[in-house]
């Protein structure tokens, strides 16, 4: 199981860095079935108009040295609309059953 620390830390440097609409976390941790080699899969939602691989690259910079393995999918929030109910894309399970760590207000 990922400390509560952690995420924290996670979060704060991705908002600091690139501004998120949301940030996602899904997969095995997100569910609480993390095991020794599982890493963090996160999926951080952008307004329409990001530069996804620009970004991403810039959340990986940002979370070196955090410690644990991660896994970044940036999705714009017109992708979140298009793709949501696409059960084949890994936009729908994210959202439909990751932990929500953060959304603007």
């Amino acid at each position: 199981m990922v400390s509560q620390e952690i995420l924290d830390e996670l979060v704060r440097r991705i908002v600091d860095a690139v501004h998120p609409h949301r940030i996602v976390l899904f997969g095995s941790a997100a569910a609480g079935r993390m095991g020794p080699h599982s890493d963090l899969d996160v999926l951080v939602v952008m307004p329409d108009g990001t530069h996804r691989r620009h970004t991403a690259r810039r959340i990986y910079r940002t979370l070196s040295g955090l410690g644990i393995s991660k896994d970044v999918v940036v999705v714009t929030e017109s992708d979140v609309q298009q793709f949501a109910d696409e059960p084949s894309l890994v936009i729908c399970p994210a959202i439909k059953e990751g932990r929500e760590l953060y959304r603007v207000s």
